[in-house]
């Protein structure tokens, strides 16, 4: 499936041929490729359902956020992660300035704390965050981060998230490389603002 994948991908505009068999017949075709938009934020009502972090997290949950008065829920259930940098941002919509977010150890023992730079659009907003035990990553950063400032209430069906509280890089194995899978190296962790631990 990953070979296939990477053999889809290419310029946008150009042409691949594909091949498939439908209703047992051989057919082919040749497709355009184009960007697919993915969309990880969607609201309904006064709910922000939020699939993933990515960079631009944070801008779209902004902007779901305007169209809601009035108390709000964050649905993080199922989140695998995704963006600490998302993560973080997202967080910094709903603090006050100054307030701690998470540390990031590396490897090497070196610390790096990520604060809010200034009062968040929607700080001291009624919220709540709704999270289970798929919920990991950067989306328990963000709910440590507002359950630790008194940001927001945290509801669960289950009485942990996920506990992946680690950077990891992706390291392919084999040539072509991925051929022969792939190796995850932690390069660092990330604490809760009270100190925890997300493991």
């Amino acid at each position: 499936a990953a070979s296939t994948a990477q053999k889809l991908r290419g310029e946008e505009g150009s042409l691949v041929k594909v091949a498939y068999v439908r209703d047992g017949k051989d057919n082919q075709a040749d497709i355009s490729r184009a960007v697919v938009p993915l969309s990880t934020v969607r609201r309904d009502q006064s709910t922000i359902r939020i699939k993933a972090f990515q960079l631009d997290t944070a801008a779209k949950v902004k902007e779901n956020v305007d169209k809601v008065s009035g108390p709000l829920i964050l649905d993080l259930r199922g989140n695998p992660g995704g963006s600490l940098e998302g993560g973080v941002e997202t967080a910094r919509l709903f603090l006050p300035k100054g307030a701690k977010i998470t540390t990031v150890t590396a490897a090497n023992g070196q610390p790096f704390a990520y604060d809010a730079v200034e009062d968040g659009a929607f700080s001291g907003r009624k919220l709540t965050v709704l999270v289970n035990k798929q919920t990991a990553s950067a989306a328990e950063v963000l709910t440590a981060a507002l359950q630790d400032n008194k940001a927001a209430s945290v509801v669960g069906t289950d009485s942990r998230t996920y506990g992946k509280g680690v950077i990891q890089t992706v390291q392919p194995l084999g040539d072509p490389p991925g051929a022969e899978g792939a190796v995850a190296v932690t390069v660092a962790r990330y604490a809760t603002p009270s100190g925890g631990d997300l493991n």
